[in-house]
């Protein structure tokens, strides 16, 4: 059965659009999975999804479920025994054959590739930072996650970070008028089509102002199906399933380098508020990084995966024939070995990154594409995160006063640095002063 063939025309929903919309979701994800699906299990599918999302009264009738066919040009066909073995090519294959066709229009500094990974962004390591804390006990790890996108190209130039969370709002957001990264939000922090396709179609209005073209390389899930969008400067293409792991540059050690970065930070992090007397367990000190405090942290850790890394890893996974470099180790922290470092940092790399693939995810994301308000998952994010306190101007000022006196009692050196800082500081400060005073007296 193949679902989403061609274009789907502009037509009047069905009776029952979210049921649908559950339904193909659930399709979709069946296919890309190779899973033989027939009329009778595809009905009986549809009736358990309604129940689900609260349509007691659903029936899936003959006349309503030819409509539905229709409507989403979904054609029944009989699968061949080779047909699940055709769509996995080997590496070797795709890269001789495939590959050395693809690349031929693009020259390294325009093929590029994206993947997702999940982040438990306020989970620790075992043993160490508790022992460190007195071996209080914090409770249980937390879960608290967020997706993160990476793109990079084939020359080591990396896209701006793309962050995905639960929440729309979260206090920790408010007062923030810019964050250093690209973010949006669903009840999941997953990567859905949607999303995927926003990005993509910002990305590909980018590009043709600055009149590149490039080629993308991503693997094959099922939020990546961009369905009836066109790009203009965007190729996109698919790797060979069952191949990612050995073949996608950002699984040879890219984002495993930053978010290596990431954890060391965060261990840093903790670490420090023990040090300066904090008696709570790790744990819990770890529980009150805010959402804000991830970005600014993955943000930093993005910046510091050098380029020389990223080539690395195109040449690893056979895509370029550049030259090898000397690669760039993550040192762990002092107080954690180098096992639970690399253990901590892998962590939360089977977590899912992308579209529903249970019953009760596919029916929360319909649920909130329906408008069937906040899930209890984002209330409680949304609780647990604490408001921005923001400074005054003066109080901005004075910090950076003290932050001088203080670095030039540590023996810092840098004084074109600090003035720089210190003049780009003072800037912002006197331009947002001139906009609130123009913005009053607009009013």
């Amino acid at each position: 059965m193949n679902a989403n063939e061609g274009e789907r025309k502009r037509r009047r929903p069905g009776k029952a659009p979210a049921v649908e919309a559950a339904l193909v979701k659930w399709i979709d994800h069946a296919r890309s999975r190779n899973a033989p699906l027939s009329r009778p299990l595809v009905r009986e599918k549809a009736e358990t999804l309604a129940a689900s999302l609260g349509e007691d009264g659903f029936k899936v009738s003959v006349g309503w479920f030819e409509r539905f066919k229709k409507r989403e040009n979904i054609v029944f066909k009989k699968l061949h025994g080779e047909a699940a073995e055709a769509d996995t090519v080997s590496r070797d294959e795709w890269l001789e054959q495939q590959w050395v066709r693809m690349r031929q229009e693009y020259s390294e500094e325009s093929i590029w590739n994206a993947d997702e990974t999940g982040i438990y962004f306020r989970a620790l390591p075992d043993g160490t930072l508790t022992f460190k804390s007195d071996n209080k006990r914090g409770g249980k790890k937390s879960k608290e996650r967020i997706t993160a996108l990476f793109a990079c190209s084939a020359v080591g130039e990396k896209k701006e970070l793309f962050v995905i969370g639960k929440s729309h709002s979260p206090r920790c957001f408010k007062h923030v008028r810019t964050l250093p990264v690209r973010y949006a939000a669903n009840a999941n922090a997953w990567m859905t089509g949607a999303i995927f396709v926003e990005w993509l179609k910002d990305w590909d209005r980018k590009l043709g102002q600055e009149r590149k073209r490039i080629l993308l390389l991503v693997d094959n899930c099922t939020a990546h199906n961009m369905k009836n969008s066109t790009l203009r400067n965007i190729r996109l293409e698919f790797l060979p399933k069952k191949t990612t792991s050995i073949l996608q540059p950002c699984d040879q050690g890219i984002i495993r380098t930053a978010k290596a970065y990431f954890r060391k930070e965060m261990a840093r992090s903790v670490l420090r508020q023990i040090d300066e007397g904090n008696r709570a367990a790790a744990t819990d000190i770890a529980k009150k990084i805010s959402l804000l405090d991830a970005i600014l942290m993955l943000r930093d850790a993005w910046a510091d995966v050098e380029a020389s890394t990223i080539r690395n890893c195109w040449r690893k996974g056979g895509l370029v024939m550049s030259p090898e470099e000397q690669p760039t180790n993550v040192d762990p922290p002092a107080e954690i070995s180098t096992d639970e470092f690399d253990q901590w940092i892998v962590s939360d790399d089977s977590t899912p990154v992308s579209e529903p693939v249970t019953d009760e995810d596919i029916v929360s994301e319909v649920q909130e594409r329906f408008g069937a308000g906040t899930s209890e998952e984002e209330e409680e994010e949304e609780d647990e995160e604490e408001e921005t306190v923001v400074p005054s101007r003066a109080e901005m000022r004075n910090a950076v006063c003290i932050l001088k006196t203080g670095l030039l009692h540590v023996g810092f050196k840098n004084f074109d640095l600090l003035h720089r800082f210190e003049k780009e500081v003072n800037l912002v400060l006197d331009n947002t002063l001139i906009q609130g005073t123009m913005d009053k007296y607009m009013k």
